[in-house]
């Protein structure tokens, strides 16, 4: 039996998974609608593999339009993630990344933290942090 992939590679985004739950996707240049919508189906994959994870998302150098958006809003699901984090982001990148993450909570079953770093060093150092108050409250 084969192993499942983990690591996607679509145009010029990649999305890999980093054991136990963590995925990080890098997003390079325009994001087509095509691409949205492998991306809505490599974090559902993501999930299958190993239940709610961090996504950590590279987007500084990426460009979505506001049907992309939205798509991503409405297709992905608030109950795959523990967290979210934004790299890279610029503030309407931001504005945008917290706007999709407040749709997904509206229509999902759970709640997740989204916060934006600058660096994909502070986004592991924002994981292990968020880890470490999910198992405190979690007791």
């Amino acid at each position: 039996m084969s192993e499942k992939p983990r690591e996607w590679t679509f145009g010029t985004h990649r999305v890999r998974i980093e054991p136990p739950d963590i995925a990080v996707a890098t997003f390079v240049g325009p994001i087509s609608m095509d691409e949205v919508k492998r991306t809505c189906e490599i974090y559902g994959e993501v999930f299958t593999l190993v239940g709610p994870y961090y996504i950590v998302a590279e987007i500084g150098r990426a460009q979505l339009d506001a049907t992309g958006r939205r798509y991503l809003s409405e297709n992905n699901r608030s109950e795959w993630f523990k967290g979210c984090v934004y790299v890279g982001a610029d503030i309407v990148q931001q504005t945008f990344g917290k706007a999709i993450s407040l749709a997904m909570l509206f229509t999902g079953k759970s709640s997740f933290e989204t916060t934006f770093v600058k660096t994909l060093e502070d986004a592991n150092t924002w994981v292990q942090q968020n880890r470490v108050r999910s198992q405190r409250k979690a007791g």
